[in-house]
């Protein structure tokens, strides 16, 4: 096995009718991971998914004001 490398990439793209999707992600020395990703299509409706992985798990936050999508957790669990 071979030690993680420090690493960095990025794309932010628009297709022809104005949708644009992105992501960025890096690592560092330890394996540690951390970017993030989303869409924003032309009606204004977008996802954004910020992630993290380490040595305590892969972690993800994310943002939409995707119809149907609510705060509340929806299988009603406490």
């Amino acid at each position: 096995n071979y030690p993680p490398q420090p690493y960095q990439f990025d794309y932010n793209i628009q297709d022809e009718q104005g949708n644009t999707t992105y992501r960025q992600e890096e690592g560092d020395e330890n394996g540690n991971v951390r970017g993030t990703y989303g869409y924003t299509d032309t009606d204004g409706v977008y996802r954004v998914v910020e992630y993290e992985a380490d040595s305590n798990g892969f972690r993800a936050n994310i943002r939409t004001n995707e119809p149907g999508v609510g705060k509340d957790n929806p299988a009603d669990v406490i």
